[in-house]
């Protein structure tokens, strides 16, 4: 197994092709999303969520807002089922961006932690 490059942790979550490192989970959700990143100033920054859209201020500069974390960060079987209820929440609603529904766009954009969910609730709405 291959130790992440950021925190020398021995696992490896992916390979980024816009960075060519080898990243833990936590890192490649850092690196990529903000999430846990550090304080950037004083300021409130706005962002929008990639996933549900939504404007939120936050003291980094984070591209998911604190309910949607869910879904790039699940470890275990109980975030991972939480995270599915929040993607089949957004699809309900209208809420998901329809190119999120693509799996290769996923793959590319999220890694293949994040578009086992998506694709799951995905999957499970067009069974229903």
């Amino acid at each position: 197994m291959t130790v992440c490059e950021k925190c020398s942790k021995h696992e490896e979550y992916h390979t980024c092709s816009t960075c060519n490192q080898h990243l833990c989970i936590d890192c490649f959700n850092t690196v990529h999303f903000g999430i846990n990143a550090p304080r950037a100033n004083k300021s409130i920054v706005y962002n929008k969520c990639v996933f549900c859209g939504e404007i939120y201020g936050a003291n980094a500069k984070v591209e998911v807002c604190d309910k949607c974390t869910i879904i790039l960060t699940w470890i275990s079987s109980m975030n991972y089922l939480a995270a599915v209820n929040r993607v089949s929440q957004l699809i309900r609603t209208n809420r998901l961006d329809s190119k999120l529904t693509n799996e290769n766009y996923c793959k590319a954009k999220f890694g293949v932690h994040a578009t086992q969910v998506i694709m799951d609730a995905v999957d499970s709405l067009r069974v229903h």
